[in-house]
């Protein structure tokens, strides 16, 4: 039997509200489960911010005797600090050419490169000099 600490939805149309639980990975998503170890909701509270509770000494004891995180929970865990980050998304699509675009861990999203001017114009322009050098 293999253990996933995975998502179980709950709530009602078009209001999604997750269970962090421990399932046999042959059981059904909201079917028979072994233990509930947190909740996430994911829309946004009055304070902007998505809301989430684990119970860290079970989610630990289940890491330890082999359960293996879906890869939503992956995320939730990183984010409270259990797990290390999980691989890059961009370098899971299949087939053509890889995004070597950075991403950030914590949102997923890309991240754009800082230019800083003093590094892009760090050559000085001096036109008489260069003028000085043709004329022999």
């Amino acid at each position: 039997m293999v253990v996933r600490i995975r998502l179980s939805r709950f709530g009602c149309k078009n209001r999604p509200f997750y269970r962090v639980m421990a399932a046999d990975s042959r059981a059904p998503r909201d079917g028979k489960h072994l233990e509930v170890l947190g909740y996430y909701n994911p829309l946004p509270g009055q304070d902007g911010g998505k809301r989430m509770g684990l119970n860290f000494d079970r989610v630990k004891y289940w890491l330890s005797v082999g359960a293996q995180p879906s890869d939503p929970v992956q995320r939730i865990l990183f984010r409270a600090g259990l797990l290390p980050p999980p691989p890059m998304l961009a370098m899971a699509h299949k087939g053509g050419p890889r995004d070597t675009r950075l991403i950030d861990p914590m949102s997923g999203r890309f991240v754009s490169p800082k230019e800083d001017p003093a590094v892009v114009d760090d050559q000085p322009k001096d036109d008489e000099g260069d003028e000085a050098e043709r004329d022999p």
